[in-house]
């Protein structure tokens, strides 16, 4: 009963940080825009996708921790990126690579160090080219700042929250 009652803390720290993330990453989109949109529709599926995202990582986290075996484990492992779509839909899609590239390079750590150097160096790429759309259209200031290490914290907690679908099988 106590593991039942801890799961369900984890989902639920995880639906709560999912939404916060949501939130601020819809937040930052309407920052960095230089014609700012508004639609409910929008806001609603942006949040809800970043819900569900961190939901399936800590579910993931939690069957992996529970099952062993090499087809489970791929299967739950699979159910995490399939689940993760969402949040690279429409704008988002722009860094899907980045996402790829840098989650490989820090949790896949059956590669060898090289090669992990070489993903999350190939990761920044689309990151210093959005920066430097940013910097154009803003200029620098505070704010520019701002919208900057934004934009790093939002994409370094996605990373971050891929480790348990990343990870090699036998690593979490």
């Amino acid at each position: 009963m106590r593991a039942i009652r801890n799961n369900g803390k984890v989902v639920l720290a995880a639906l709560v940080g999912g939404v916060g993330l949501g939130v601020i990453a819809r937040a930052w989109m309407r920052w960095i825009s230089t014609e700012p949109e508004f639609s409910w529709s929008g806001t609603i599926f942006i949040i809800g996708s970043f819900a569900i995202f961190m939901i399936t990582q800590s579910v993931v986290y939690l069957l992996r921790q529970k099952f062993k075996g090499k087809r489970t484990t791929r299967i739950i492992q699979f159910c995490g990126v399939i689940f993760s779509i969402p949040i690279f839909m429409a704008a988002g899609g722009m860094v899907l690579p980045t996402v790829a590239l840098a989650s490989l390079g820090m949790w896949r750590t059956s590669l060898g160090k090289r090669s992990r150097t070489a993903l999350v160096l190939l990761s920044l790429i689309i990151p210093v080219i959005i920066s430097r759309d940013i910097v154009s259209d803003f200029g620098w200031s505070i704010a520019t700042l701002g919208r900057l290490v934004l934009f790093a914290f939002i994409y370094i907690s996605v990373v971050s929250a891929l480790r348990p679908t990343i990870t090699p099988l036998r690593n979490i």
